[in-house]
């Protein structure tokens, strides 16, 4: 399968995302811009892409209120690569399934 070509990568990726986790498929994580009609959710996970190589992730805290944490993320063989680091050091990659300007679909990896 070939890989979706992000080019270039700030155009379409510099944004904030959502998880769309209604959107789901079977090994696949659907994320929309944060300005998408969500239905109700009791906390959702996303991430803020900027330009310059810095990264803020969001996801529910103890209380569902949305916890934010500074990080970085670059692009790696067509994955999404998103680090936060210590004391509660992360990194999440994701292969980029597709990517349009509605919608971001990516496989954990």
């Amino acid at each position: 399968m070939e890989r979706p070509r992000v080019d270039p990568p700030g155009k379409v990726l510099c944004r904030r995302c959502v998880h769309s986790h209604e959107e789901d498929t079977q090994g696949e994580m659907v994320f929309r811009p944060a300005d998408f009609a969500f239905p109700l959710s009791r906390g959702r996970f996303g991430f803020q892409l900027r330009k310059d190589g810095s990264a803020v992730t969001s996801e529910p805290g103890p209380t569902d209120r949305p916890r934010g944490r500074k990080g970085s993320w670059r692009l790696e063989h067509g994955d999404l690569r998103l680090e936060t680091p210590a004391p509660e050091a992360r990194v999440r990659t994701f292969e980029i399934v597709s990517v349009t300007p509605e919608q971001l679909v990516v496989r954990r990896k």
